[in-house]
């Protein structure tokens, strides 16, 4: 039953992250850090036969490269989880939202979106990674940071990670490419706030939740 719990917590975060991400991409109001490096990588080939789902999984596998090296203890089923279907989730959530034609040119509900998003995102990031039975690569990534580095919190190593994505995107979208719409409010937003909300989210679902787990992302 306890097991049963936990793959349900990873499930169901994973489709907190899906709706959240869709709520970004909702908002039309830039991407999250990771995205945006992504994109920004993307546009530099410039190949149509190669997307943004390639890119996003090559990336993510040199990022799981390192998590195999530093920190092989996270790597479980739910890595492989949320790997598999955050994009179905998301993608899922975002036909829906349009279906109903939520998409809008209201720059106050954009916000909005944005914010939800990245509240939503945060605690499917708690919750799945609460169950303790792994964790996305770039997920990990601020782990690893924290574990070389025993002084810095975890919301310091994620906003540092987040700042490291964003600052390749910029040098490459925005100085290198002159591409304007790579860097915007969500990702500003995130690398300032993820960190700190998804500890926030780690503390509540510890003590109400996986109550006998010690949490990753405090």
């Amino acid at each position: 039953m306890r097991r049963l719990k936990k793959v349900m917590g990873i499930i169901i975060g994973t489709v907190f992250v899906g709706l959240g991400v869709s709520l970004y991409k909702l908002s039309s109001l830039g991407q999250d850090p990771l995205s945006a490096m992504v994109f920004s990588i993307m546009y530099i080939f410039n190949n149509e036969y190669l997307n943004y789902t390639f890119f996003y999984l090559m990336i993510n596998f040199i990022f799981f490269l390192f998590m195999l090296i530093f920190l092989r203890k996270e790597v479980h089923i739910g890595t492989i989880i949320n790997l598999l279907l955050t994009g179905f989730f998301s993608d899922f959530f975002l036909r829906l939202f349009l279906y109903f034609n939520m998409n809008t040119n209201n720059g106050i509900l954009k916000i909005v979106y944005g914010l939800l998003g990245l509240i939503i995102v945060s605690f499917g990031i708690a919750l799945y990674g609460g169950a303790r039975m792994g964790i996305a690569p770039y997920d990990s990534l601020p782990l690893i940071l924290k574990l070389r580095f025993k002084k810095l919190s975890y919301q310091l190593s994620r906003m540092i990670i987040d700042l490291l994505c964003t600052i390749v995107a910029l040098v490459i979208g925005v100085l290198i490419l002159k591409r304007t719409d790579i860097i915007n409010f969500n990702t500003i937003l995130t690398f300032l706030a993820m960190g700190p909300i998804i500890s926030f989210f780690s503390k509540i679902i510890g003590k109400y939740i996986y109550k006998k787990e010690e949490q990753p992302f405090n």
